[in-house]
């Protein structure tokens, strides 16, 4: 029993790890909003951006740090990394694996997801003290994962067909002052304020808000309502242009559950974008003879 918790623990937090990409018609292309699109065509801008579907692979270092209500941190380091694969019905290939602490240091899980949306992805959990490597089942878009505010959909497995859209409007964000490092961001960008009510009737909330960037549809801020239509999380997210061509990518996000006060911060630490690597290292076989 110890085990099988243990084992569904760490695939919770090895899916925060993973930050999920669908596969664009063609690379390096990055699309524009206009106030001529619908709330569907704008998310789906955003959707593009959020899991880098205009890169062919993409590869991150990052660090995770859990706070607790009382404002004590805990450190989680990880790698990560996906391809696109477009062929035998394999949409990408993702992987990622615990650096530190060393408690944890090796535990990998490696995702394939298929281009069929009705197909389940598959998993696989590698464990250093067993070594070898096992299939898992994928976890569910509500599970929290491992000491995060954040859920697996809101990280991972997210996509535009999962909600409604309406557009509300415009306005200018107030801005957010980061907890990590106490600076303010985005006070003055216009935005798009589109309303996403969930599919699914088994949802844990009752909508999202997406503030959206107008001048790129960059997701600045979210905020999150229970089933009784209560705001209870918010989520921010920071922006850089990496790379020769400009990629915008997501280089910080904090999470903030307002019931427990407690929070998450995902800082990414190094990003490379289409570096060429090999499909080899997204098998069952190089996840059982890797070394970190």
């Amino acid at each position: 029993m110890y085990e099988v918790f243990m084992n569904r623990y760490i695939l919770c937090f090895l899916a925060a790890a993973l930050c999920i990409m669908q596969t664009p018609a063609s690379y390096s292309q990055v699309r524009q909003p206009s106030d001529a699109m619908t709330a569907d065509e704008l998310i789906r801008i955003w959707y593009e951006i959020e899991f880098t579907r205009f890169a062919h692979d993409y590869k991150n270092y990052n660090t995770f740090f859990l706070i607790d209500r009382a404002g004590a941190r805990r450190e989680r380091k990880a790698y990560r990394s996906r391809i696109t694969v477009q062929k035998n019905g394999i949409d990408y290939k993702d992987f990622a694996v615990f650096l530190a602490p060393a408690s944890i240091k090796g535990v990998a899980m490696l995702t394939w997801t298929y281009q069929d949306p009705n197909r389940e992805r598959e998993q696989w959990l590698y464990l250093p003290s067993m070594r070898k490597a096992r299939r898992s089942s994928p976890a569910e878009d509500d599970d929290n994962t491992l000491g995060t505010v954040l859920t697996v959909e809101e990280i991972t497995s997210w996509r535009p067909e999962h909600e409604r859209y309406r557009l509300l409007g415009k306005q200018d964000f107030a801005g957010y002052t980061s907890i990590f490092d106490n600076q303010k961001y985005y006070a003055g960008e216009s935005c798009y304020v589109i309303e996403a009510l969930p599919n699914r009737s088994t949802a844990i909330r009752s909508k999202r808000n997406f503030l959206l960037r107008k001048k790129d549809a960059c997701c600045l801020f979210q905020e999150v309502f229970d089933r009784n239509g209560a705001l209870y999380k918010t989520i921010f997210r920071k922006y850089d242009l990496i790379g020769e061509k400009q990629y915008p990518a997501i280089v910080l996000v904090e999470a903030q559950d307002l019931r427990t006060q407690e929070k998450t911060v995902i800082r990414c630490d190094t990003i490379v974008f289409d570096s060429g690597i090999d499909e080899a290292e997204f098998s069952v076989d190089y996840l059982q003879r890797m070394k970190w």
